[in-house]
């Protein structure tokens, strides 16, 4: 299925990213765009009570074919050492990069792979995206649902994914000798504006 070059470019930040300044090298050929606003926010539970995070440090880059009508490759990366608590707990920041194997594997990444557009009505367009998302250093294969608005000259993204931590390995953290356990679910919210 053909994309527009108007698509793609939206589908760029479509994955929980804040475009940064990533290594030129790796952009040879790609569309740069840069945000207006982004968040990128986890939500999970515990026994004592829910939590989220927010992640602070991001980056992405498209590759589109030589006529601009598919995305190639569509990368983001996400560093595991800046997600943090929305309450400053420094344990809870240490727990999470513990849990995610930080020195092992730095970073969170999902490559795309291809989008099924689920509903156009000519303002607000879903789809689904399918992609590749590492987490930990396991690879699961991965469907985001996300809706694409446009507002005058703004392009606004939004989604929310759900997945279990023990399908990538990791181990829901745990505190206080086990007293605390975090729940194995979590949600990731993002909302990109352009």
């Amino acid at each position: 299925m053909k994309i527009s070059i108007m698509f793609n470019l939206m589908l760029l930040f479509i994955s929980i990213t804040a475009y940064s300044q990533a290594d030129k090298n790796l952009l040879d050929g790609a569309e740069k765009l840069e945000l207006k606003e982004s968040a990128l926010v986890i939500k999970g539970t515990s026994s004592l009570h829910d939590w989220t995070s927010n992640v602070e440090e991001s980056s992405a880059y498209i590759v589109l074919n030589d006529k601009e009508t598919q995305i190639e490759k569509l990368n983001v990366i996400v560093e595991v050492k800046s997600i943090k608590n929305n309450k400053g707990s420094s344990l809870m920041d240490k727990l999470t990069r513990k849990a995610l194997k930080e020195k092992e594997f730095p970073r969170i990444k999902y490559e795309f792979i291809n989008a099924i557009i689920v509903d156009d009505n000519g303002e607000l367009l879903k789809l689904d995206l399918i992609g590749e998302l590492t987490i930990a250093g396991k690879t699961n294969k991965v469907s985001i649902e996300t809706v694409i608005n446009k507002k005058g000259n703004r392009v606004i993204l939004e989604g929310s994914h759900q997945l279990k931590m023990t399908d990538y390995g990791v181990d829901p953290p745990t505190a206080l000798f086990g007293t605390v356990k975090t729940g194995n679910e979590i949600t990731i919210d993002f909302s990109v504006e352009f």
